[in-house]
């Protein structure tokens, strides 16, 4: 079940519907660009054009209101400010809260995030006063992550092989995330009935709870659309995909009579009935002397009032599959102790879960707030190579044996490996041949365990040593030798950030007379970022006698499992790349197994992942990349309301039979509508200075199917000045071309139209000539 949630501040989003255009006009100089420049000329470059008006009609249906608002949310979204960020690392957030989470690391874990978030870490959540029943309770909003909350896992912390490189923000299991709403002050809860409810702004939702069941784990609310109605007025509401058209045919002092598609019923005023397929609640009713001036409050819809309980799906999700759920407990007790609130019922455990990477988030319910994987610290572009391999061709000058076999270590940059005098081994035999530290590219290990004399100026005293070689210039030269059967340092990786202790190589302490063992020791700039021991990886070489290194494992050309460990577990038959905690590539063991070395990729800093928690209002800047979200109130019209169209750009949702705007914009009639059902067109036309955009389908839901399409236009090929969306649901979505017939239509009645339009010219001309 578990479902991606795709990045919405970060990334480019999925979004709700945009408004559009339709048959008829022709396009003149007003109008530069097409439908693959949206969303100029509404938004361009983040800066919202303030003459922009949405437009239903005034016969719209719920279907065209909801185009309409899907349109206003995609505007909102495009209406942001880039920013110049100050490093490819760095995210800056206001309104919000991030942080820098090591790899394989819990949000909470060492205090990297609160367990509890509130309103001083994300500025939409509410923390103030609520009226109920004549008196004012302090109350609040709080994020929680629970056992941790999320984990930052890669292939080799999170056993994944498939993870390859990626950095995954997996939830572990259900009930990790929870938002809770805390009532602060002693509240009754008991008391909320239909004539007084308790009113609460809840996610996003408006929450009328208007009775607490006994058990205190269930509440009954208004969740239907609230109209106001006076006698005789109508209202078209969308029901589970069909419009129902509802009437107040009166309204008394305790009861009102509604009339839906001509079924009437009566209701009594707080009491619910389903009157032809329409759930409908009367919350309250106002009875005049003058029959036109009573009028009800109704609440419409599939449900009009709901029932929940724990566990139940909250507002809006998948009933028999919601990724997030009711928490609910104590509600009928008198105090502070009541738990109203969701929790996550999905979880992220492996690839086929889909978990957020980086640039998706965690959204719960209306994006009210977002656990946002924003980046990584450190980019692909800041790691260097690192690369040990089986090499016989080790030929120092002045030495008595040549083309010895040893093992060689190369980095990409110039001096990423460090030989550290004061370093270079601890205990038991050493030997050095320099006085100061060392820094260079390549390094050669060699191991001979018969006592012999190496040149004329070292002479062994002892087996089992690894002599140690670096290039200097154009020059291989002697460092110094250690024994091979206790632990020394013996490089240390040196690479901008990560430098120091953070990566040293070193005899793992257990080897034998043919057998070596390289220990990569990799650690932290703190216990708290990466403790010694979690990380390390271990090399393991074969050596011969007299000859040196002879394999990467047992055998030569041929990849063993324990030939690459991270910690205990084997990388050395894996055929993926995989990636550490501390942030380190390990290229295809396998493969490169099999000609006996290792690949790295060493990254400039230990990395770690940015993690934001952003609500409605927060402003991100990640990266080189960053946006500051503009406080826009996009003009909602109905067409009635538009005096002069040219003065707005214009956006219309409906067609001509619901906004005589089209007609008069588009020159398209109710009746010369010559598209099928399942077809919308999406045109542009010129509007004066200005440009007119509208949606019309044959049906509402061709309309709200067109007006999805062009929301998610990235997801869509939007071009030219017009377009037909096809389809069978909201899900379901297709654009192409209109078909040439159609046009053809088009351009056959606009010519008509302007053969008109002279004629009634000359007519008009040669009247005043003879005048």
């Amino acid at each position: 079940m578990q479902e991606k949630f795709v990045l919405k501040t970060l990334k480019k989003v999925a979004a709700i519907g945009t408004g559009v255009a339709m048959a008829g006009a022709t396009l003149t100089g007003a109008l530069a660009a097409d439908l693959g420049d949206y969303p100029s000329p509404y938004v361009v470059d983040g800066t919202y054009d303030d003459s922009t008006a949405l437009v239903v009609g005034d016969l719209a249906t719920a279907a065209d209101t909801l185009g309409m608002v899907d349109i206003a949310t995609n505007l909102q979204y495009e209406s942001r400010t880039a920013v110049e960020s100050t490093s490819s690392s760095s995210v800056t957030v206001e309104g919000g809260k991030t942080e820098q989470v090591p790899l394989a690391t819990y949000l909470t874990a060492s205090s990297f995030f609160d367990s509890s978030l509130q309103d001083d870490d994300v500025d939409n959540f509410f923390d103030g006063e609520i009226s109920f029943q004549g008196t004012n309770y302090d109350t609040a909003e709080e994020l929680q992550f629970v056992n941790g909350g999320p984990v930052i896992v890669t292939s080799i912390n999170g056993s994944e092989d498939d993870y390859n490189t990626g950095v995954y923000l997996e939830i572990p299991g259900k009930d990790r995330i929870k938002f809770m709403y805390k009532f602060d002050e002693t509240i009754n809860l008991s008391d909320a009935s239909t004539t007084q409810p308790l009113e609460l702004d809840f996610l996003g939702d408006n929450l009328k709870i208007t009775s607490i069941d006994t058990s205190g784990s269930k509440f009954t609310a208004y969740v239907g659309e609230e109209h106001y109605l006076m006698v005789d007025e109508s209202v078209t509401v969308d029901v589970e995909g069909v419009d129902k058209t509802v009437t107040l045919t009166e309204a008394g002092s305790s009861s009102v009579v509604v009339s839906v598609d001509g079924e009437t019923e009566i209701i009594n005023s707080a009491a619910t009935q389903n009157v032809n397929g329409v759930e409908i609640t009367v919350d309250s009713t106002f009875s005049r002397t003058e029959r036109t001036e009573s009028s009800a409050v109704l609440i419409i819809g599939a449900e009009s009032s709901e029932s929940y309980e724990s566990g139940d799906a909250y507002i809006g999700e998948d009933t028999s599959d919601p990724n997030w759920v009711w928490t609910i407990s104590g509600l009928q007790t008198q105090g502070t102790a009541q738990t109203l609130g969701i929790e996550n019922e999905f979880y992220w455990t492996n690839p086929n879960d889909n978990p957020a990477t980086a640039g998706e988030c965690i959204d719960l319910p209306n994006d009210y707030v977002q656990v946002c994987f924003d980046s990584l610290t450190v980019s692909d572009d800041d790691y260097m190579d690192l690369k040990f391999e089986r090499y016989d061709e080790l030929d120092p000058a002045g030495f008595i044996y040549t083309s010895l076999d040893a093992i060689h270590v190369e980095s990409s940059a110039s001096e990423g490996l460090e030989l550290s005098f004061a370093n270079f081994g601890s205990t038991g035999f050493i030997t050095l041949n320099q006085t100061v530290d060392k820094r260079t590219s390549e390094i050669w290990l060699y191991f001979n365990n018969s006592v012999s004399t190496l040149n004329n100026s070292v002479t062994r005293a002892r087996s089992n040593i690894i002599d140690v070689f670096y290039k200097d210039g154009s020059k291989t030269k002697y460092w110094g030798a250690l024994t091979a059967n206790e632990t020394h340092e013996i490089f240390r990786v040196n690479y901008e950030n990560t430098k120091d202790t953070n990566i040293v190589v070193t005899t793992n302490g257990s080897d034998s007379n043919n057998h070596l063992g390289l220990l990569v020791d990799v650690v932290g700039d703190s216990t708290t970022e990466l403790a010694s021991g979690r990380d390390d990886m271990t090399l393991y070489w074969t050596t011969v006698a007299a000859t040196g290194i002879s394999s990467l494992g047992v055998s030569a050309d041929s990849e063993e499992a324990s030939e690459v460990l991270h910690g205990t577990t084997t990388y050395g038959t894996k055929d993926e790349d995989h990636r550490t905690i501390y942030g380190i590539k390990l290229l295809t063991p396998k493969s490169n197994g099999q000609d006996d070395k290792v690949l790295m990729q060493v990254p400039n800093d230990q990395v770690k992942a940015n993690i934001v928690v952003q609500g409605t209002s927060t402003t991100v800047s990640s990266g080189a990349t960053s946006s500051i979200v503009a406080e826009i109130t996009p003009a909602t019209k109905l067409a009635s309301e538009v005096s002069t169209a040219s003065d707005y750009q214009l956006i219309l949702v409906g067609g001509p039979c619901a906004n005589d705007l089209v007609e008069d914009l588009f020159d398209v009639t109710c009746d010369g509508w010559s598209f099928e059902e399942g077809e919308a067109l999406v045109k542009l036309a010129d509007n004066g200075d200005n440009v007119a955009m509208l949606i019309a389908g044959t049906t509402a839901d061709d309309t709200r199917r067109a007006s999805r399409a062009v929301a998610n236009y990235a997801d869509y090929t939007l071009t030219g000045t017009e377009v037909l969306v096809t389809g069978t649901s909201l899900e379901d979505i297709e654009v192409g071309a209109v078909p040439e017939e159609e046009a053809e239509e088009e351009a056959e009645e606009e010519a008509e139209e302007e053969a008109e339009a002279e004629e009634e010219a000359e007519e008009e001309a040669e009247a005043e000539a003879e005048e």
